[in-house]
């Protein structure tokens, strides 16, 4: 018996590029009001630099991005001159800005009815890589908990992920469905669990030669119909 979905959120529920884009922009505005020399370091090719110095000495932050981006942060203000305490504090300031606007998502057309749909028959569980804050964008009210690859340090789709959303909602693999857009990530990921999925190819990509998808869909109002089909086989 189906008691559980987990569910992705970015490109699941919302578009996350144009909400970076958006999140990006605000940055670079909240920057240029506090310090030029800084905002020009993010703006050129040092960011890259740094971005691609602090993977490879601590691989762990692509797990967490939240953190990633406050440590990328605090260095492109200390080489702008700051003291490395007022680059911490200059950094996190500016995150905020970020995260305010990387949390000002627009829904995909039916997504929120879905949710509603789904918690009203299931627990639902986000399970991202990403760092949204669902209290803040306003969907904790149909989620019975969220766990982010921040929370477990490790990535969909490393399987022990979903192990730990399954450990967290108390439920077993054979209960639940993981709905998710990045066929590797979501649809690979809870096959490798050995959980039932349902792949959200909204975006029209090429379906693999072995497709794992216990379900798919290419439209986010289709997804109440794919659960059902799963869960109350004919």
């Amino acid at each position: 018996m189906i008691r559980l979905i987990t569910l992705d959120l970015d490109n699941t529920l919302w578009d996350i590029e144009k909400t970076m884009v958006r999140a990006e922009k605000e940055l670079r505005l909240h920057l240029k009001s506090v310090s030029v020399n800084a905002f020009d370091i993010y703006c050129s090719e040092t960011t890259s630099e740094i971005r691609e110095r602090l993977l490879r000495e601590q691989p762990e932050l692509r797990s967490n991005l939240t953190e990633f981006r406050k440590l990328l942060l605090g260095e492109v203000f200390f080489r702008a001159g700051n003291s490395v305490q007022d680059s911490k504090m200059l950094a996190n300031s500016a995150f905020n800005k970020f995260f305010e606007f990387r949390n000002k998502v627009v829904f995909f057309e039916g997504a929120i009815d879905v949710l509603k749909a789904l918690s009203e028959r299931y627990k639902v569980y986000a399970l991202t890589n990403g760092n949204a804050d669902v209290k803040m964008i306003g969907i904790d009210k149909f989620l019975s908990g969220a766990v982010s690859s921040a929370d477990v340090g490790v990535s969909k789709p490393n399987p022990k992920i979903f192990e730990a959303t399954l450990k967290k909602a108390g439920e077993e693999a054979s209960s639940c469905i993981h709905i998710g857009d990045d066929y590797e990530d979501d649809i690979v990921g809870a096959n490798n669990a050995g959980i039932a999925s349902i792949w959200l190819n909204e975006r029209g990509q090429k379906d693999p030669s072995m497709n794992l998808a216990t379900k798919v869909v290419t439209k986010v109002k289709e997804i109440p119909h794919a659960v059902k089909m799963i869960a109350e086989p004919k």
